[in-house]
């Protein structure tokens, strides 16, 4: 009935043996499939085209197991450290000179876009290359991202 306990197992009957457990081999863990070549290329490809977040995301989630994209991201990263530095420095340059000379330093700034179309030509190079798989070095910064990648 519904409020009656059930009675315990008396001492003198038998239990049932445990079941022996048989040593089956058990399969090994799948391993975590590795990126592909062409994932790899996509992402080094992406760090020069989308500025500053993918190279940050891959330092800071890649750099240890994958050298090759480490390489990419460092060197987006100090490509993209030399044109605001330079763009900068031509636009502080363009003004001052503007101020000085009453608005005639402004046609400085027409030389500008020669200069923004080069970063955005070498960007696109850049990732063209890396989309294809090479590891293409700029001189003196590719050497530097190269040193910055193996650390």
């Amino acid at each position: 009935m519904a409020g009656e306990k059930m009675a315990a197992p008396k001492a003198s009957e038998p239990k049932a043996a445990p079941r022996p457990e048989t040593a089956e081999p058990q399969p090994a863990p799948e391993p975590k499939p590795a990126s592909t070549t062409s994932d790899n290329a996509l992402i080094g490809a992406l760090c020069y085209l989308i500025g500053v977040i993918v190279p940050l995301f891959v330092l800071l989630t890649e750099k240890k197991e994958n050298k090759t994209l480490s390489f990419h991201a460092w060197q987006s990263l100090i490509v993209d450290a030399v044109a605001v530095v330079v763009l900068g420095g031509f636009f502080f340059l363009t003004i001052v000179v503007s101020a000085v000379t009453m608005g005639v330093g402004s046609l400085l700034g027409c030389l500008s876009l020669p200069l923004v179309l080069v970063y955005i030509a070498v960007k696109v190079v850049l990732a063209y290359k890396a989309y294809q798989g090479e590891e293409y070095m700029l001189p003196t910064l590719g050497e530097l991202s190269r040193k910055q990648a193996k650390k």
